[in-house]
């Protein structure tokens, strides 16, 4: 069933995930804006790290709120085996912003996008992109809804749909993978009470644990600290048992330095191991054309080892919400300089992943 319906915006914004919401809170005080995701709800992710950083965007926007209100847990620093068999400890405890946040993932994109709503931007899902095409200098885009298939026009179009980048991709830009970085992960319950991350290097790649919100993936246990444990490493080096099999799992984290006292604490037969994602690092030739941007991992995707994935996305949307704000929808520069600073932004990660990994022995 087709039908016509000509919707019109200054601004569309493709995904609504951190980085689509985050650009749509900023501009839909100065433009209309209409924001649209495939899913309904947000999908459930593992929990990650926020870094105190991200405060400072969210108080711009008047939503610094959301961090205190809800299930996300203070992070009290990190115990790092990176290169050593001698723990060192990365605190935030001087950082001038406070200190970080475990977040429970999905309910934060959930929040994001009930301020969006509150904040008056149109959003519409599910709405999955079906065509995009540049014509008498706008966008028009179409996309399914509810089995209909409807048209929206724009005067800009944000591509935030993530490592998908589904509106980029329709104009022809390809994505380069830079590396072959899967991550395995399990869930699991630990007899365990700081809000500390813990971080190791290991022969095959490299391991990470965090806290999550209890509530996140299955009730909490009494006494009980819910957790994930990952593992990255090159798909190249991976064995079908390594993330298919719970036990062989386990027994690679407990050959890891600081992991093995971890895993003798897990509570048994609370263990769901999730499979594989990608976690590679990944970008687009071009992050900005005619009329039209990406942002956050659309834009570029970051190594996890970096941390900085959901920070980027906040960061790099304010960035751009900046520029529009300053120069206008139509600012013949825009796409230019935006350009340029995601491309320092880019040659900044690259750096320090090399630093990271030479640390460890490994190549980056």
């Amino acid at each position: 069933m087709r039908a016509e319906t000509n919707q019109k915006t200054q601004i569309a914004i493709v995904g609504a995930g951190i980085a689509g919401c985050i650009a749509a809170l900023a501009l839909s005080k100065h433009f209309q804006v209409i924001l649209l995701d495939k899913h309904t709800h947000p999908l459930a992710k593992a929990g990650e790290c926020l870094p105190p950083a991200a405060r400072r965007i969210l108080k711009l926007l008047g939503i610094e709120h959301l961090l205190d209100n809800g299930p996300h847990l203070v992070s009290q620093g990190m115990l790092s085996y990176w290169g050593s068999s001698q723990p060192a400890v990365v605190d935030n405890l001087r950082n001038p912003d406070g200190l970080g946040w475990h977040l429970n993932r999905t309910q934060f994109e959930t929040q994001l996008r009930l301020q969006c709503l509150r904040s008056g931007v149109q959003c519409i899902w599910p709405a999955k992109p079906i065509t995009s095409k540049f014509h008498d200098n706008r966008w028009l885009l179409e996309y399914e809804h509810k089995q209909q298939t409807l048209s929206l026009s724009a005067n800009v179009v944000i591509d935030a749909s993530g490592r998908h980048s589904v509106f980029a991709r329709q104009q022809g830009v390809t994505r380069k993978q830079y590396d072959k970085l899967v991550s395995i992960w399990l869930s699991a319950q630990f007899s365990v009470s700081k809000n500390m991350a813990l971080i190791s290097s290991s022969q095959r790649g490299w391991w990470y644990s965090a806290p999550i919100p209890s509530d996140q993936f299955g009730g909490a246990i009494n006494n009980a600290q819910s957790r994930i444990v990952s593992w990255q490493l090159n798909a190249e080096q991976l064995q079908k048992q390594d993330h298919q099999d719970v036990e062989q799992f386990l027994q690679q984290a407990r050959m890891t330095h600081g992991f093995k006292t971890l895993i003798e604490q897990l509570i048994p037969n609370t263990q769901t191991l999730h499979g594989l994602v990608a976690a590679n690092t990944s970008k687009l030739e071009q992050v900005a054309g005619k009329q039209w941007y990406a942002i956050g991992d659309t834009a570029m995707s970051f190594d996890p080892l970096s941390s900085q994935g959901m920070y980027n996305a906040m960061a790099s949307a304010m960035q751009l919400c900046d520029m529009l704000i300053h120069n206008g929808l139509h600012g013949r520069d825009t796409a230019c300089h935006y350009q340029q600073q995601m491309d320092k932004v880019w040659q900044h990660y690259l750096h320090h992943k090399s630093l990271y990994y030479k640390q460890a022995g490994m190549m980056a």
